[in-house]
C-alpha cells in the first residue's frame, strides 16, 4: 500500500486522479464545497466505497473552544478505511495490487499526514514504525509536512504501539517534534493561549488600519 498526501487545492486540481481511494479530511463545522465535492467524485469514480470523510480540525487537544480535535473513532475508521482498500471487498473491482490511498486536508500538511502515516504505520506492522516513518518522509518532497500530535498518539493507542510511533516520530522529524511541543504548552493554559492570541490578532489589525 502506498499513500499520497494532498491540500484541498491539490485535490480540486485533480490530483488525486489515479488513486484508488481517498480519505477527505475537513473542519468540524462542514461547509458547501462544490469544487472539491466534484473533484473528490471524479477522483473515486463516484464509487462511495473509494471514499472516506472525516470531520475535525487542525488542533493538538479533544476540544479548543469551538474546535474539534480527532477522536480515537475517527483515527479506527481510518484504519479500518485503509484495511479494506488494501482487501477490496467493498470494491466493485475486488482486490488491488499495491494499492494508492490519497488523503487530504486543507493545506496538506498536518492531519493528512498523521492519517496518511496512521496508515502506514498499520500497514508495515508492529515493530517497523520507523519504516512507516521513513516512507511518509520520503514522500514529503516539499519539507512541509508535522503530522497532528494528537491523531498520532491516537493512532499509538488504536494501533497498539504503545507511544513507538510518535516516538520514532519525534526523532526523525524536527517539524513534528515541535508542533507536538507548541501543543504542550498550548495545553498548559488553552483558555489563555486562545485569548492572548486573538489580542495579538486585534493589535496587529489596529496597526495596519493606523499605517
Amino acid at each position: 500500500m502506498r499513500v499520497k498526501v494532498l491540500s484541498r487545492a491539490e485535490v480540486e486540481s485533480g490530483e488525486a486522479e489515479g488513486c484508488d481511494a481517498v480519505i477527505s479530511i475537513r473542519g468540524s463545522t462542514s461547509r458547501n464545497e462544490p469544487q472539491l465535492v466534484a473533484a473528490l467524485a471524479q477522483a473515486t469514480r463516484g464509487e462511495s466505497a473509494r471514499q472516506l470523510r472525516l470531520l475535525f480540525d487542525d488542533v493538538g487537544l479533544p476540544t479548543y473552544r469551538h474546535l474539534l480535535g480527532p477522536t480515537m473513532t475517527q483515527i479506527s475508521d481510518a484504519v479500518a478505511f485503509g484495511r479494506s482498500v488494501i482487501s477490496g471487498h467493498n470494491l466493485f473491482d475486488g482486490p488491488i495490487a499495491d494499492p494508492l490511498i490519497a488523503v487530504h486536508c486543507e493545506q496538506g500538511r498536518s492531519r493528512s499526514a498523521a492519517v496518511a502515516l496512521t496508515l502506514l504505520a498499520d500497514y508495515h506492522g508492529a515493530g517497523n514504525e520507523r519504516d512507516a516513518v521513513n516512507v511518509l518522509l520520503r514522500i514529503d518532497s516539499l519539507d512541509r509536512m508535522y503530522p497532528n500530535p494528537l491523531a498520532i498518539s491516537l493512532a499509538d493507542a488504536c494501533l497498539f504501539r504503545y507511544g513507538r510511533l510518535e516516538s520514532v516520530l519525534a526523532e526523525l522529524s524536527p517539524r513534528f517534534f515541535q508542533w507536538r511541543a507548541v501543543w504542550q504548552e498550548i495545553a498548559l493554559d488553552p483558555e489563555g493561549t486562545w485569548e492572548r492570541a486573538e489580542r495579538m490578532v486585534r493589535r496587529k489589525k489596529r496597526d495596519a488600519g493606523a499605517a
